[in-house]
């Protein structure tokens, strides 16, 4: 039977190698803070003039998320029925995506979209944006995707965590056996029987 002490000994164990293998670092939560239109990229789309936003992007996977201002380019009015498209094309690879940018009833003049770009490399991302006033597109962001890291420190993390918690069962394992071991020879010295019978 395992005692006391080695269940303590190998939740120890295993515990340290945690903390040993996992990066301590802080996590900064990512919260969509609330954007003003004094910051981004203005654009003219057609009728329209545009101010492009980037609000949280994970570039490595390919995720963008972005908003924009549009407004009436002649009087800078708010224009809160434009239909807007998001095209991002990506030449080398030959590659293209396709989303739309919707605003909401609390902020008609805010509109939100996001993307995945699929693929490694440079993307121009253009938004094409007509309402009542007309019709008009132009590039906004250009943007450089990465290539993919196989493994991350997450990954290298969970490999660590899987083969202290592996050691710690063979470890169990092992004691387990030689306790059984030391039983057995015991009983059969009080009983008289040679070591090597069952």
């Amino acid at each position: 039977m395992i005692s006391t002490k080695q269940i303590f000994f190998a939740q120890a164990l295993l515990g340290l190698t945690i903390f040993l293998l996992a990066p301590i670092s802080t996590v900064v939560a990512q919260e969509d803070k609330p954007i003003g239109g004094d910051r981004g990229v203005d654009v003219v789309a057609g009728p329209h003039a545009a101010r492009v936003v980037l609000i949280n992007s994970n570039l490595a996977a390919g995720f963008i998320q972005l908003s924009m201002f549009v407004t009436d380019a002649n009087t800078g009015e708010t224009v809160p029925d434009a239909r807007v498209v998001l095209i991002a094309t990506n030449e080398g690879e030959e590659y293209e995506a396709i989303g739309t940018a919707h605003n909401s009833p609390a902020d008609p003049r805010r509109y939100d979209g996001r993307m995945n770009l699929g693929s490694t490399g440079d993307w121009v991302i253009a938004v094409n944006i007509s309402s009542s006033l007309g019709e008009g597109g132009a590039d906004a962001l250009f943007l450089e995707v990465p290539a993919l890291n196989r493994y991350t420190d997450g990954s290298l993390v969970f490999f660590g965590i899987f083969a202290a918690m592996t050691l710690g069962v063979v470890y169990l394992f092992w004691s387990v056996k030689r306790q059984n071991r030391r039983r057995r020879a015991a009983s059969a010295v009080e009983v008289g029987k040679p070591d090597d019978m069952p």
